[in-house]
């Protein structure tokens, strides 16, 4: 708001496992809750609000990093500022590939948002940079602002010995252990009367899961990163401004693509703000004129002009538009690529979940001794299954209008609920149900399991980039799902 008088959030959109959605606590205490209390009060100042949003989801949705990714655009909006991306546990061999994709993505969309990796662990001498793909992929895309952070590495970077603890038997990242070497609560915990919720704030690791104080180690390397980020930012537009030059000529330039959200129109308004030696400075846009686009610095925004794939697959990270998806779990922040021409008797369902879902036991307990309404909604978390089914042939024909225009490869995916191996038998191998494009019944014998066992591949892509493929692209792509007889539900 302070640069750019046409933005008034700042947002920083996470993707994740439970980790992520702060399970085993109460949603309060999640690091991207500690961040948004932590830094809101700065971006407040310069007239911006911080929103940070939590698309963590639990395991049992069936998810992982590897179909979770290509829905960014829908489980956090489209306009973010900063990824967060977090599946600590669920990357076992071949997490670059989740990673970098994201990375690229993540540059075709409107703010081209940096993508910083948090990972629940860490080591003493290094996050995760010990790893040859790590260490690739840090050295490809840090200059588009590419990062990891992990929490036990942040500890050990404090000088707290750790492993002479652990040698006389005290472990600081065990399950349930209070305290970090440094602190005994957070932050927030000091302030707190009710021992019992302060002591419950100190803990470091509730289980595989970071407690409360593990996540202040999160938010708060998080806080420090963008806070010098404002600092080193706010000192160039000071000395501009000293200096009598406008700053945003530094920063920015009017849009020349389809990203560019107001047409041009009119010229800069009359200054109103001044520099600390008087000069003139900041001026104010006026409301037609065509939405600022960083200038200086910043990654190339063609698919051209960005760096050969190291690991994903360049048929589908290296296209002009970042995937899109429509996602029934929830929350999502975002806007559906798909959209539902025809519904039918499908039914839309939502897992119903009470404020005690994943709140780790003691705080249940604690907060029904409290039993207040207003801890009861904090401690919500946010995260549940959902999906649109049927099971009845009665139930009529599923169409979905798939976004064409934005299509260039042509990878349709379509993933089930609820499980980690549901794809396979609900539609790869369900004679029930028969999937068509366009009026065309595919050929599941040209389908797979992809990207993971939670999904299927109902096309690789259209057949000017795959010669197996008999499918073209179209003004209109409709993709639609009819069950011929009664089967076992089929959750999408």
């Amino acid at each position: 708001a302070l640069l750019n008088p046409l933005q008034d959030d700042f947002k920083i959109g996470t993707i994740g496992s439970s980790v992520a959605a702060g399970h085993d606590n109460c949603h309060y205490d999640s690091y991207e809750s500690q961040l948004q209390r932590t830094l809101s009060s700065i971006f407040q100042s310069a007239g911006m609000n911080l929103i940070v949003q939590n698309a963590g989801e639990g395991g049992g949705c069936g998810d992982t990093h590897e179909n979770q990714v290509f829905c960014i655009t829908h489980n956090v909006s489209p306009d973010v500022d900063i990824i967060h991306y977090s599946w600590t546990y669920f990357e076992h061999g071949g997490a670059e590939k989740a990673r970098e994709s994201l990375i690229r993505w993540g540059q075709q969309m409107p703010k081209r948002p940096m993508v910083h990796h948090l990972v629940a662990r860490g080591k003493a001498n290094t996050c995760e940079g010990d790893s040859k793909e790590n260490a690739m992929l840090d050295n490809t895309y840090a200059a588009y602002g590419y990062n990891a952070f992990c929490i036990q590495t942040g500890l050990y970077f404090g000088g707290h010995d750790y492993d002479k603890e652990q040698e006389e038997g005290i472990n600081r990242f065990g399950w349930q252990q209070v305290g970090d070497g440094y602190h005994n609560t957070t932050r927030y915990g000091e302030l707190e009367e009710d021992e019992e919720r302060r002591n419950g704030l100190g803990t470091v690791y509730r289980n595989w899961h970071p407690g409360p104080l593990g996540f202040q180690i999160a938010s708060d390397a998080f806080a420090y990163v963008y806070s010098m980020g404002v600092l080193m930012a706010l000192e160039l537009i000071e000395k501009d401004m000293d200096a009598g030059l406008d700053p945003r000529d530094r920063w920015f330039v009017k849009s020349t693509d389809d990203r560019g959200l107001l047409s041009t129109d009119g010229e800069y308004e009359e200054t109103e703000l001044t520099s600390s030696e008087g000069q003139s400075g900041l001026r104010h846009l006026s409301s037609k004129q065509r939405l600022l686009e960083p200038k200086l610095s910043l990654p190339p925004q063609t698919v051209k002009d960005m760096p050969e794939p190291l690991f994903c697959n360049p048929l589908y990270c290296s296209i002009p538009h970042p995937p899109s998806c429509i996602n029934y779990e929830k929350p999502t922040y975002g806007v559906p690529g798909p959209t539902v021409q025809t519904q039918n008797e499908w039914k839309i369902w939502k897992q119903n979940n009470n404020w005690a879902y994943e709140v780790g036991k003691k705080d249940i307990a604690l907060f029904k001794r409290w039993n207040d309404e207003e801890w009861y909604q904090k401690c919500t978390h946010l995260d549940a299954c959902g999906g649109i089914t049927a099971s009845d042939s009665s139930q009529g024909e599923l169409v979905f209008e798939l976004p064409a225009s934005k299509m260039t490869t042509g990878l349709i995916i379509v993933c089930g609920c609820c499980g980690k191996k549901v794809g396979e038998d609900m539609f790869l191998k369900n004679e029930n149900l028969e999937i068509k494009l366009n009026g065309k019944v595919l050929n599941k014998s040209k389908m797979d399991v992809y990207p993971n066992a939670k999904c299927a591949r109902l096309v690789k892509a259209f057949k000017d980039f795959d010669e197996d493929s008999d499918i073209s692209k179209e003004d209109e792509l409709l993709l639609s799902f009819n069950l011929k007889t009664n089967t076992n539900e089929v959750k999408i």
